[in-house]
């Protein structure tokens, strides 16, 4: 019994003397800021702003770290094109990144990086176009971050067909929109009808996709159908057999387009 009484008291000690000894300084890692998109690639769309020329995104950025008691900034330079890129955006003319806003404000983990973007005639057209940005390391956050999500690309796009818009027989996908029956085969030139006829000036959007089966599409598809209809006949009278402007489709030998049903 001794002898257990004296291991224990021995175990006790120096269980004793652990707890005094000074703790290890833990190991401070420099801040640093990573994009917080959900990919690699952000794609903006003049599609749902019709009337805009212009519009400033603003791209998420979070720090790795702490916050802190002052404002910090966000640096990032723009990456070059590729030789020959036909859709490369241009700096200044498609795009500019307001750099003197680019923060994370003081007391906050998360900032925002606003980049102005702009409607040219190239996008008009149905081109698409894409730059790329990188975060850079300074004072304010000199650690390296999180690897992948250092650069990102952005795409900038207006007259551009949905993924979800289908075909006219609706044999392949069976998507509500180019269906015979609602608005027909896709085109710029009926596409921006469409967006200009459901264009709402409270909130200065519009619909650009209509995802869903023509077997079982939502019952408000529907009424879209019938107010593209009304739009195209009150501004567009000659396009169903009245007197008045007529807008014809360049895509599709100049015909009168016409939605629910469409004419091509």
């Amino acid at each position: 019994m001794k002898i257990i009484n004296y291991y224990t008291l021995t175990f006790l000690i120096s269980l004793l003397f652990c707890s005094c000894e000074e703790k290890p300084t833990l190991f401070n890692e420099d801040d640093a800021i990573y994009f917080g998109t959900a990919d690699s690639v952000m794609a903006y769309s003049f599609a749902k702003y019709p009337l805009r020329v212009k519009d400033t995104i603003f791209v998420p950025v979070n720090v790795l770290g702490n916050a802190v008691s002052i404002d910090r900034s966000i640096k990032v330079e723009v990456l070059k094109a590729n030789a020959g890129d036909e859709n490369a955006a241009i700096e200044g003319h498609h795009f500019e990144i307001i750099g003197e806003q680019a923060k994370v404000a003081a007391h906050t983990v998360n900032g925002q990086l606003p980049i102005v973007v702009y409607r040219t005639q190239d996008l008009d057209e149905g081109n698409v176009v894409n730059f790329a940005i990188r975060l850079k390391r300074d004072n304010d956050f000199p650690a390296e971050g999180i690897g992948r999500n250092q650069k990102l690309t952005i795409s900038l796009a207006y007259l551009q067909e949905p993924a979800s818009w289908g075909e006219f027989t609706g044999a392949i996908t069976g998507f509500f929109a180019g269906y015979s029956t609602n608005f027909g085969t896709w085109s710029p030139t009926k596409y921006k009808l469409i967006l200009d006829a459901l264009y709402d000036p409270e909130t200065e959007t519009t619909i650009t996709e209509f995802p869903g089966s023509r077997f079982g599409p939502p019952v408000l598809y529907n009424h879209y159908v019938a107010i593209v209809r009304n739009y195209i006949k009150v501004n567009y009278p000659g396009n169903y057999g009245g007197a008045g402007a007529v807008l014809n489709d360049p895509d599709f030998e100049n015909k009168p387009i016409q939605v629910g049903p469409a004419n091509y």
